[in-house]
């Protein structure tokens, strides 16, 4: 009698962990003090890590400078193999090939993160990472974001007990300050209110606040012509005709620390820049972060990620380099770095970690939870690279309407401007 020979099931393809000996190279924006801290971070994986693997680490300039020498190097093969970048471009680089999905080895039953693991990072920043297809290609380092700096000792000064948890009350605080400041007369005469300048990041963090994004309503094709982004947008240029809004010639920290300013926009990064503002000053004022908050309460902050990604290569070039990034981002190392570099972590244990360093740097500890409450923008949807530049040309326009109709002009051709855009990419 013949037995039936069993069928043979195909296992899947494993990723196989990385031999002895595998160099890879690391470009990232850092210089000086954050170059030296971070290099020592790499020099710590080189002498510790069980893989053999040695990371050689470059300083490459600004994220500008790395896109350039990246978009070069893509047609003559001079290409690291874990690249920093902003995730727009590295979504635009995996479209051609030249950024590999991390899912697989993010997946991995050995060399993975566990369920736990997983878990334990922020719940936005899987989606701020990932393509329309699903690939992952964007891993966080850390987190920033644009976010209000706020002056709680000036405020309470003028009669508010709390930060404003509505966008009328956004308005009451800063044109109550611009009065008072017009009181004054002299230097203060025109400031006090919130320091606003038109820019896509300013614009997008507003809109979100409003409760807007970038999309249609089944997320298909950008569209700027809700009433949202026209609200957004009026509520900004109706109070700088009232004269809470102005402008500062450069960075707003110094007319900040000089209380020319309750409010201004800018990015947690710029935290020791601020500081240096309000010690220059003499003001010992207690200032921090905040979200800003729209007509229904809800409080937004345009998200921003420290981004890495991989480079294809060989099997044991790319596996080297996720157990690399895996090894940075742990709450262990990252919180590390966070230390040094002035950015946030991206993991509940992360923020854990830091709490004797929220303490002693109070103003920072205002920023913890903020980067985790978003949004981010839509970095991984076609041709977002050149539609924030289009936002960031019409800025100034839309700053400069007066009435909403002028508005809607402004922003239907946005959003044809952006669709046409990725018809082009497509």
């Amino acid at each position: 009698e013949e037995v039936e020979e069993p069928e043979e099931v195909e296992e899947p393809e494993e990723v196989v962990a990385p031999l002895d000996g595998v160099t890879i190279n690391f470009w990232h924006v850092y210089s000086d003090q954050q170059k030296e801290d971070l290099h020592a971070l790499v020099d710590e994986f080189n002498q510790t890590n069980e893989y053999g693997i040695v990371v050689q680490p470059f300083d490459q300039g600004n994220y500008g400078d790395i896109e350039d020498k990246f978009n070069a190097g893509i047609q003559s093969g001079d290409l690291p193999d874990v690249v920093q970048a902003y995730t727009n471009a590295l979504a635009d680089w995996y479209s051609v090939d030249s950024i590999v999905d991390l899912t697989p080895y993010i997946e991995d039953g050995e060399y993975g993160l566990t369920e736990e693991e997983l878990s334990d990072l922020y719940p936005h920043l899987r989606t701020a990472g990932t393509t329309p297809d699903g690939a992952w290609v964007a891993y966080p380092l850390t987190q920033s974001a644009n976010v209000l700096v706020y002056n709680f000792t000036w405020a309470e000064e003028l009669g508010f007990d709390a930060p404003p948890a509505t966008a009328d009350e956004l308005r009451e605080q800063v044109c109550a300050a611009a009065a008072a400041n017009t009181e004054l007369g002299g230097d203060f005469a025109g400031t006090g209110g919130l320091v606003y300048y038109p820019s896509a990041t300013n614009w997008l963090h507003f809109l979100y606040s409003f409760g807007g994004n970038e999309l249609n309503a089944d997320g298909t094709a950008y569209d700027f012509t809700s009433q949202e982004a026209i609200d957004a947008t009026m509520f900004i240029n109706d109070m700088k005709a009232e004269g809470c809004v102005w402008q500062t010639e450069s960075y707003p920290n110094p007319e900040q620390g000089q209380r020319k300013a309750l409010i201004t926009m800018s990015s947690t990064a710029g935290l020791p820049y601020y500081e240096a503002a309000f010690e220059d000053a003499n003001n010992d004022d207690e200032w921090g972060f905040i979200a800003a908050p729209g007509p229904d309460g809800q409080l937004a902050v345009n998200a921003f990620q420290q981004m890495l990604g991989v480079v294809p290569s060989t099997e044991d070039q790319q596996m080297a380099s996720w157990l690399f990034i895996k090894w940075l981002t742990s709450p262990e190392n990252q919180a590390q770095w966070v230390k040094v570099g002035g950015y946030y972590g991206t993991q509940y244990t992360t923020e854990a970690l830091l709490a004797d360093h929220a303490a002693e740097n109070p103003v920072w500890a205002t920023g913890v939870q903020l980067a985790a409450v978003g949004p981010s923008e839509p970095q991984t949807f076609p041709a977002w690279s050149s539609v924030r530049r289009t936002i960031n040309d019409s800025a100034a326009e839309l700053y400069n309407a007066t009435t909403e109709e002028e508005v809607l002009a402004v922003l239907e051709t946005l959003t044809q401007t952006a669709n046409e855009l990725v018809e082009e990419v497509q």
